[in-house]
């Protein structure tokens, strides 16, 4: 059942989805179509995350692809317990500081050979898909490769990525071999060598980029352009399930993703936040300058503690402890954070109540740049975010601190939202304005998604129009509402059975339900 609710801003228009059943949000309409063909054929939310997430990698290669990142928190319906999964990539066993110096570096290069991690996307699915899926592998990629032989419509998304590194990959081979190179938006296209390795995907698993002749032509392909990764960096790689972590705000429980992502700042913003008497209104100058306070010091402390716990003891009872937080005084950094939109969040639930709210990335827009072109998969540049010292310092088979996380958020025990934005380094602040639009000033799920965002990169404030400037000292830049500031999903659990699922106006996607 879809009610004719919509909301209208900028000009923009994009209808939420309300159904008694299940449904999907993702930031390409096929997407969505394919995971609710996947519910209406009887398969539960797990089940349609794998194929919602081999269709992002499908058709938003430049944002998710099969050589990146994944991470998904699951609501169990049967337990009533949330699970997350870290499928995030390690770095290869010779990238090393000794390595890049040998070679005059004096960091990981932020695109090319050097700059991937091994990819997770592939492992995490089926880590995912063996420990709550119902329905046959092959079944769930199928209508992928259909849609692959097919094609698909290019999203005005695709089409500006390309288009922004056009100029970087004029002796590209890999890259102008996979890619069409002149889409216009919504036009049909076909990624030929893609589709190959996802008909490969489904008859043989994951094992055939992990231990079989995918990843043997990666490796290959990849050393020959300099870079270090080998198959045993593939082979050896598992992805991990591990505990989320929780904070209570004003009566809710609120699930993120625990290092070595940044999760945690996401909490420790709202255990400050929570002290506040009055942050001031909702588009208010005052909301703007209390909010960067708290943010000053849950950067800062993310920057000083959180890393891959495998290698780090990272003090998360510490960082949660309101008594610690408040005791902290934190003056500007210097270090800028670097914004992307270069990520794609979805979030699926079924007629149960299962809930899969997911992230993937490449970090940057097509990863690294390289593409091996006989399958068509475009490497992550995430080990360009490993720092040269500190808890995030880089060293072999270790995970970088990671820019994605992703919420669920229960009431009394019982779920209420998930939620989760493309963003990078701001995407805690994106979150805190999710959940704090809802909990603290009443908007809707729909308007705290779509309302104007501000954001702060430590050097300055990004604004979109709507907020009051006047008067404002920061160093700060009004931009054009709906602006580049992330592309959000949301599911809300509503009276009498109902669901709500809404796809951010400044994105592709489209949420649909049965």
């Amino acid at each position: 059942m879809s009610l004719p609710i919509s909301v209208k801003s900028g000009g923009a228009v994009k209808p939420p989805w309300i159904t008694e059943l299940g449904g999907v949000s993702s930031e390409h309409p096929i997407a969505s179509r394919l995971g609710v063909d996947v519910l209406n054929l009887g398969g539960n939310a797990i089940d349609a995350a794998i194929t919602t997430s081999l269709a992002l990698a499908l058709t938003q290669p430049h944002l998710g692809g099969l050589g990146g990142d994944f991470f998904a928190m699951v609501y169990s319906a049967k337990d009533g317990r949330v699970y997350f999964l870290n499928a995030s990539g390690w770095a290869p066993r010779r990238l090393s500081k000794e390595l890049l110096a040998q070679r005059g570096l004096s960091a990981v290069p932020l695109k090319g050979p050097l700059s991937p991690v091994v990819p997770g996307l592939l492992a995490g699915l089926h880590a995912l898909w063996r420990r709550f899926g119902s329905a046959e592998w092959a079944s769930l990629v199928r209508p992928v490769v259909e849609t692959a032989r097919k094609g698909f419509p290019a999203s005005p998304s695709f089409t500006r990525a390309i288009n922004a590194v056009i100029g970087e990959v004029k002796d590209n081979e890999g890259f102008r071999r996979t890619y069409p190179l002149t889409p216009r938006p919504w036009s049909l296209i076909r990624i030929e060598p893609l589709t190959k390795t996802l008909e490969l995907v489904m008859e043989h698993g994951p094992d055939i980029l992990y231990r079989g002749e995918v990843g043997q032509a990666l490796v290959e392909y990849v050393q020959s352009m300099g870079g270090v990764m080998e198959m045993d960096d593939l082979r050896e790689y598992e992805p991990e399930w591990r505990d989320p972590l929780s904070a209570e705000y004003r009566g809710f429980t609120i699930y993120e993703s625990p290092p070595n992502t940044q999760g945690i700042t996401t909490l420790m913003i709202l255990k400050i936040l929570e002290t506040i008497k009055d942050a001031g209104e909702v588009f208010s100058r005052r909301r703007i300058e209390t909010y960067l306070g708290v943010y000053r010091i849950a950067y800062e402390l993310r920057d000083k503690y959180v890393g891959d716990p495998r290698f780090v003891e990272v003090p998360v009872n510490k960082l949660l402890d309101v008594g610690f937080l408040l005791s902290e005084y934190s003056t500007r950094s210097r270090t800028q954070l670097r914004g992307s939109g270069d990520t794609t969040y979805f979030v699926v639930v079924d007629k149960e109540g299962n809930i899969v709210s997911a992230i993937q990335s490449l970090y940057h827009h097509f990863g690294s740049l390289i593409t091996e072109p006989r399958y068509g998969i475009t490497l992550n540049n995430r080990a360009s975010d490993f720092s040269m010292d500190g808890p995030n310092i880089l060293m072999p088979r270790k995970r970088p601190l990671h820019t994605l996380s992703t919420v669920i958020i229960t009431k009394e025990e019982e779920p209420k939202y998930a939620l989760g934005t493309s963003g990078a380094h701001f995407r805690p602040q994106q979150h805190t304005l999710f959940i704090t639009n809802m909990v603290d000033y009443g908007l809707s799920p729909v308007e705290a998604i779509d309302a104007p965002r501000f954001l702060w990169d430590r050097k300055s404030l990004i604004i979109e129009d709507g907020f009051e400037v006047a008067g404002l000292t920061e160093p700060h830049q009004v931009v054009r509402y709906p602006g580049s500031t992330g592309v959000a999903s949301i599911l809300a659990f509503m009276d009498y059975g109902r669901r709500l699922l809404h796809a951010d106006i400044r994105g592709d996607g489209l949420a649909l339900g049965q």
